[in-house]
């Protein structure tokens, strides 16, 4: 077994360690004291640490729902969003991503009408989420359109998605 050795500049302290043996059945391993090849696969969970903001510094997500308080600067936001899906994925066609920003609304706000995460929306607009049934009828509810155009939507993320990975 190979050794190892944490970093001192590793990300995050590990919070479990734990080993796995893996042989082939019925087959007895040198850790049971019989010499047959198998392997020890070692895995360790990590905590994610958390990064604050500096000092001196306002987190984006704070600056926008600061933003968001005024009805001024949340048209002015709306507005930008249309913009963005226009100018930069206008050619794109009807996708999540397109049918939310010509909303004006942002990931975080159709996660709340969805009632879910926004990292979710963005795995759905990446067009890497499986999507349930209920979470197709909410999406139609929300961005007002019917299954069809919701499919449609879909399939144009897939390839959009596919075309970006070659």
């Amino acid at each position: 077994m190979k050794l190892t050795m944490n970093s001192v500049v590793a990300s995050s302290q590990r919070t479990k360690t734990f080993e796995k043996l893996v042989a082939a059945p019925g087959v007895a391993c040198e850790a049971t004291s019989v010499a047959q090849p198998c392997a020890i696969f070692r895995f360790e969970d990590r905590a994610n640490p958390r990064v604050d903001t500096p000092s001196k510094h306002t987190a984006i997500n704070d600056l926008v729902g600061t933003w968001s308080k005024s009805e001024k600067r949340r048209a002015a936001l709306e507005q930008a969003r249309q913009w963005v899906a226009d100018s930069f994925h206008g050619d794109d066609g009807d996708t999540v991503r397109t049918l939310r920003l010509r909303k004006g609304w942002s990931q975080a706000q159709l996660a709340a009408t969805l009632g879910t995460s926004q990292s979710h929306v963005a795995r759905i607009e990446r067009g890497t989420e499986n999507l349930s049934i209920e979470t197709c009828r909410r999406l139609c509810v929300s961005l007002g359109i019917n299954m069809n155009t919701l499919d449609e939507a879909l399939r144009r993320q897939e390839t959009l998605a596919a075309s970006k990975a070659t």
